[in-house]
């Protein structure tokens, strides 16, 4: 089963996101928080470092998630640094240690530049890096169906051989305070969509409304994929500060001034939470397939709001 299969379900799905140790100690975190985690996920997804600054680190994570359980994993690659000969090979690599699900990024510019350039022969778009799985995939496997929905009925049949996730970026605030996407943002998406990817993960955003205008926006475009909420425990001011820093999202000021007057960390996790699982519970209202959860290799968060929002 493809994780792109696990959007044909009647329930939404959990999903977590891991980044490769680089200690004893850390490597020993993540995966006590894989076998706490790995009763209720439908699947991982393991990040790579831009220029493949965690290649080796995140491949011995994948792999072990592979052969110790029995749970999915998602591979993140990226374009930055990279040629396309080196995609093809990172792809292949993978293809190799039997990983057959993919996270397409575009990635961020390396550490210390503040423009986003392509490698030399490398990609400038995410919907280059999903077009070139999907060629690896035909060579290795045969063509899959070009339309998202054929190929989706294809991975429910059992045919279905790779999948591709891409990101999608929620609406941003408005003066008027509603939300809308950027147009820039939508066509980059329905472009991933057109290069053959299966469904979308957001980034992070801190109101519901947010989401709401990307399903209406993408829906309205003709992008059809699942669109899955990205989200994690709003409860660490400093954490949603470096986070909004790292992405260029405004920060969450009312958010922020709430956990800041709470008076001590136990009951900023407590408001943080009830903030978080009200926003997780609308979201699943208004039809989202599942959610995916940002971990910081850290079980316990994730697992009180999962608790939380399923047994409300």
């Amino acid at each position: 089963m493809s994780t792109s299969d696990l959007y044909s379900a009647s329930r939404p799905t959990v999903s977590f996101e891991l980044y490769p140790p680089r200690t004893p100690k850390g490597e020993a975190q993540v995966w006590e928080t894989v076998q706490r985690l790995a009763p209720v996920a439908d699947y991982f997804s393991v990040t790579y470092g831009a220029s493949g600054t965690t290649a080796e680190r995140s491949e011995a994570l994948v792999s072990r998630i592979l052969t110790q359980t029995s749970v999915p994993v998602i591979a993140h690659l990226t374009c930055v640094g990279r040629s396309r000969s080196q995609l093809r090979g990172v792809v292949e690599a993978f293809l190799d240690l039997g990983v057959r699900d993919f996270l397409a990024l575009r990635g961020d510019p390396p550490a210390g530049e503040s423009e986003w350039t392509p490698a030399p022969d490398g990609f400038a778009r995410a919907s280059d890096l999903v077009a070139l799985i999907r060629e690896v995939e035909t060579e290795r496997f045969g063509a899959p169906p070009r339309d998202p929905v054929e190929r989706l009925a294809a991975h429910r049949a059992g045919r279905g051989r790779v999948s591709i996730a891409v990101a999608a970026y929620p609406g941003y605030a408005t003066p008027d305070g509603g939300f809308r996407v950027r147009q820039d943002e939508l066509a980059a998406l329905r472009a991933k969509q057109d290069a053959g990817a299966d469904f979308a993960i957001t980034q992070l955003f801190f109101d519901p409304g947010a989401y709401d205008a990307l399903l209406a926006a993408a829906r309205g475009a003709g992008i059809v994929l699942p669109l899955v909420p990205g989200v994690m425990p709003l409860t660490d001011p400093a954490r949603i500060r470096r986070l909004c820093d790292m992405n260029t999202i405004p920060h969450p000021g009312e958010l922020l001034g709430e956990l800041a007057a709470c008076g001590s960390p136990e009951v900023a996790e407590r408001v943080g939470m009830e903030v978080t699982g009200a926003m997780v519970r609308r979201v699943l209202r208004r039809g989202a397939p599942g959610l995916h959860l940002y971990t910081f290799n850290q079980h316990a968060g994730v697992l009180r709001l999962l608790d939380g929002v399923l047994q409300a």
